[in-house]
C-alpha cells in the first residue's frame, strides 16, 4: 500500500497543506485509485502534459549517467541475461551494453521513452538479439518467474505507488542467487525544485490531489527487500548539489525530468501558461541549485537447497 503522507523534504507549511489536500484526496478517493495514478505518470513520461519530456536526453542526461555508473559499478554483468527496470531513454541500458552481458531486456511504462532507448541502441550498432523492448508495468512484469540475472532499477521506484509490490515483482524475475541493485529517490531528492514548484502552483487545482511521488529512505527501502525475501541487503545514500547558472535553467531540468505528470490536475489551455509562470517564479527566485539525493540499495535471491527460490510467502510459511 502507497503512503498517504507526504515523504520527502519540504518547509512545513507546505507540508501541511500537502499532507491536508492528501487527506482530502483519501475520502473522496483520489489517493486510493493507484491504477489512475500509474496512468497519469505513464501520460507524464509520454508528453501528454508538457513538451519538455523531449529534452529529457539533452538536459538531465549528465544526472542520470552519473546515478547509472554508481549503480552499476560493483556488479558483475559479464556473460548474465539482464533487465532495467523503468529504463528511460536508456541511459542506464547502454551503459549496461558495453559490460559484455549475454541479453538485455528493457522495460518501460511510457512508449515514448521506449522508442527513444530504440534509437540510441540501433544507432550504437546492437542487435535485436542482444536487447529486446517491452511496454510494461513494473508491478506486474510479463516474464517467467526466475529469468535473470540481474535486474537493475534506476530512479523509478519514488515514482510508483505500490513500492512493496514492485519489489516483490523485480525480486520474482530474478534466478536464485541473483543480484538485484536499484536507486531510488531520497528524501531530499529535488528538494529547492519540488518546494519552489508547489509555492508557486495554481493551488485551486491541487488541492484535493495526493501528489504522485514517494521518495524513501534507507530503513524503508530495507525493509522492501526483506519482506520480497532478498538476501546480503546493503544500502548506501547519496546526496550531492549540482549548481546552474539561472532559475530557469533548474526548471527546464526538472521539467524534463518529471515530464510535469502533475500538470493532468491543470485544465490544457492554461498549462502552457502555468509553465511559463513557473519557470518566471524559478527565475526570479534564483532556484540555481538542486539537491541529488539517492538512496542505492542491493541484494540477492536466496535459494534452497534444491536451487529453488524461496519467496517471501514461502518463508512466512516455514515461519509459522
Amino acid at each position: 500500500m502507497k503512503t498517504l503522507f507526504w515523504t520527502g523534504k519540504l518547509s512545513l507549511p507546505l507540508r501541511l497543506m500537502i499532507n491536508m489536500g492528501s487527506v482530502i484526496a483519501w475520502i473522496t478517493g483520489n489517493a486510493r485509485n493507484t491504477s489512475l495514478m500509474k496512468e497519469r505518470m505513464k501520460d507524464g513520461y509520454n508528453g501528454k502534459y508538457s513538451g519538455y519530456v523531449h529534452r529529457y536526453d539533452e538536459l538531465a542526461t549528465f544526472h542520470y549517467e552519473k546515478i547509472s555508473k554508481l549503480l552499476i559499478q560493483d556488479i558483475e554483468c559479464r556473460g548474465k541475461e539482464v533487465i532495467d527496470i523503468g529504463c528511460g531513454t536508456g541511459i542506464l541500458s547502454l551503459i549496461v551494453l558495453e559490460k559484455s552481458i549475454k541479453k538485455l531486456a528493457c522495460v518501460d511504462q511510457s512508449r515514448l521513452m521506449l522508442d527513444k532507448n530504440r534509437e540510441k541502441c540501433v544507432s550504437a550498432g546492437y542487435s535485436d538479439d542482444l536487447i529486446t523492448f517491452h511496454e510494461s508495468d513494473a508491478e506486474r512484469l510479463i516474464f517467467d518467474d526466475g529469468t535473470f540475472d540481474v535486474v537493475f532499477s534506476n530512479m523509478v521506484l519514488g515514482m510508483i505507488p505500490n513500492q512493496q509490490a514492485t519489489i516483490s515483482e523485480l525480486s520474482r524475475v530474478l534466478r536464485p542467487g541473483g543480484t538485484i541493485a536499484i536507486s531510488a529517490h531520497g528524501p531530499a531528492h529535488y528538494f529547492e525544485a519540488i518546494e519552489a514548484a508547489v509555492r508557486s502552483m495554481n493551488k485551486r487545482y491541487f488541492m484535493a490531489h495526493r501528489m504522485e511521488f514517494w521518495p524513501r529512505n534507507e530503513k524503508d527501502i530495507q525493509t522492501f527487500f526483506i519482506n520480497a525475501g532478498l538476501d546480503n541487503i546493503h544500502t548506501k545514500r547519496l546526496s550531492w548539489t549540482d549548481e546552474f547558472d539561472n532559475g530557469g535553467e533548474v526548471f527546464d531540468f526538472f521539467a524534463s525530468t518529471s515530464g510535469l505528470w502533475w500538470y493532468h490536475r491543470l485544465p490544457p489551455e492554461i498549462r502552457n501558461k502555468e509553465t511559463e509562470k513557473t519557470r518566471n517564479y524559478f527565475q526570479y527566485n534564483n532556484v540555481a541549485k538542486i539537491t541529488t539525493d539517492v538512496v542505492f540499495a542491493f541484494g540477492t535471491k536466496k535459494s534452497d537447497p534444491n536451487n529453488r527460490a524461496i519467496s517471501a510467502d514461502a518463508k512466512s510459511r516455514a515461519a509459522d
